[in-house]
């Protein structure tokens, strides 16, 4: 073997000792690594914070209490600020009451490059960077929505709607005035999009004040030119509150203005009927029942604006009858309400605005609908009945113990029942051109009941005379005889 031979051989070992010297080197240094990794599997890594407060290093759990006890000291004195031309509100986070999802973030920090290879794992490791993590907050949008009515009654021009007068037949039209405000949706989704978990981040949102037509408009008023319709019932005075409660109801009606294509709702304009408002008790019908409650005469109020309504040409969306007969309105032609369960509703189906007058005065409730005469031709309208059936109350006795015999009481007198159909009528020119049918209804009836008596007549007792008195009546009758007993002489005569 030549010395070249020998130097080449030597070189090749010694070359392949220091391979595996590396080799050997390099998979303990990975093992180190891996071992050195796997200590942190259960760990935050190092620097990893959210919002400044340092979390690395910890177990899920550890961090977990850390954050629950200083986190939402973070976020409760941020702000936000709202900026419409010259006002400013604030947003203060702490009347959100926000709340942050702890466990979420905790769970988030430890799963931070948990998915990467293991020497960008020991990077993380050494690292000295800080690492932070964001973090959502779940709040009370109640309470957020409540801040956005605030800031549009604050920043809002209220406007004024066009208004209408009439006395006596003669009609004026108080213009409009336009308002300013805010887009509310707007402002919403502004604030659904900065509103976060972060303290240090600081925003201003700025709206514009945009021009807000009034709902009514001179220019629809002026379409109303007349009378198209009225109705009036009578009312006598029972001395319960009664006539008060239909003075308080017509009164909101009054001057009530329908918009083309709007819905009237009785309910929704009279609202609870409660003391406060000044309604008193009176009779109302619940079922086949008579019982005083607040608000009671009402429906005559209701009743009354339904004929005049419907004298218009105007059908209902919502309308009941009475269980039972009313004394101011025939079968079929009455509409009764009862807040919130039964209400009177209409459509204004004109392209041109109804104006509503009413009144209770001198025994009369009134209503007259205003609109537009021409539009409405040769034409006028009336709410008939016929009636199909009528069902007689019966006569119940109740028997009475503390009532004698022979004697009865009536306790409540019955009322008959119907069922009556309605139609309105369509006369032009005076003469009767259509005949609508719309609807059917049902009225129950109600007995007549009587007490009867059934205690036992008392026979009249003989009195006993009192012992002293018997006793002067035995002395007066011994005294007597003592008076016919012959003297000792009488005794010795003979007898005759």
């Amino acid at each position: 073997m030549g010395l070249v031979e020998k130097i080449s051989k030597k070189t090749l070992v010694s070359g392949g000792i220091l391979i595996l010297i590396v080799a050997l080197g390099i998979i303990s240094y990975v093992f180190s690594i891996n071992k050195k990794v796997a200590t942190w599997n259960d760990k935050i890594y190092p620097e990893i914070n959210v919002y400044g407060i340092n979390i690395g290093g910890l177990s899920k759990e550890e961090a977990i209490n850390i954050l629950k006890e200083d986190l939402p000291k973070v976020i409760m004195d941020k702000k936000l600020k709202v900026i419409v031309g010259d006002k400013e509100l604030e947003l203060n986070y702490e009347s959100l009451n926000p709340t942050y999802n702890i466990e979420k973030i905790a769970e988030e920090a430890l799963a931070y490059g948990k998915d990467k290879g293991v020497f960008a794992k020991n990077s993380l490791i050494n690292g000295k960077k800080e690492i932070s993590i964001d973090a959502d907050i779940i709040y009370d949008e109640e309470a957020l929505i409540n801040f956005e009515d605030r800031v549009v009654q604050e920043v809002s021009i209220e406007g004024k709607n066009a208004s209408i007068s009439i006395d006596s037949g003669n009609i004026s039209v108080i213009p409009e005035e336009s308002g300013k405000s805010i887009d509310k949706e707007e402002l919403h989704n502004k604030l659904i999009e900065n509103i976060n978990g972060d303290p240090n981040h600081e925003v201003e949102i700025t709206l514009e004040l945009k021009e807000q037509d009034a709902k009514i408009k001179a220019e629809d008023l002026n379409k109303i030119t007349g009378k198209i319709s009225s109705y009036s019932s009578n009312y006598s005075n029972t001395g319960d509150g009664r006539v008060k409660n239909m003075e308080i109801a017509a009164g909101v009606i009054n001057g009530t203005i329908v918009m083309p294509g709007e819905e009237f709702s009785y309910n929704a304009l009279i609202g609870d009927t409660t003391p406060e408002k000044g309604y008193e008790k009176a009779n109302t019908y619940v079922g086949n029942e008579i019982v005083p409650d607040y608000g009671g005469g009402i429906c005559q109020v209701s009743t009354t604006l339904y004929r005049a309504v419907m004298s218009a040409n105007i059908r209902s969306t919502e309308r009941m009858n009475h269980s039972l007969t009313v004394s101011y309105s025939e079968p079929g032609l009455d509409a009764t309400v009862a807040n919130p369960y039964v209400d009177y509703k209409f459509v204004n189906t004109y392209d041109f605005p109804i104006y509503i007058q009413g009144y209770v005065s001198g025994g009369v409730v009134s209503f007259s609908i205003y609109g537009n005469v021409e539009a409405m031709g040769n034409k006028t309208y009336n709410l008939v009945n016929e009636v199909h059936e009528k069902y007689n109350p019966e006569v119940k006795y109740e028997d009475d113990p503390t009532m004698e015999e022979g004697t009865e009481k009536v306790v409540s007198y019955g009322m008959p029942g119907y069922k009556a159909s309605s139609y309105l009528v369509t006369y032009e020119n005076g003469v009767e051109v259509d005949r609508e049918f719309i609807a059917t209804d049902v009225y129950l009836t109600t007995n007549t009941v009587i007490k009867k008596g059934t205690k036992k007549k008392e026979e009249p007792k003989k009195e006993e005379p009192k012992k002293e008195e018997n006793q002067n009546q035995e002395n007066q009758q011994n005294n007597v005889d003592e008076d016919k007993k012959p003297s000792s002489e009488e005794e010795n005569k003979p007898t005759e």
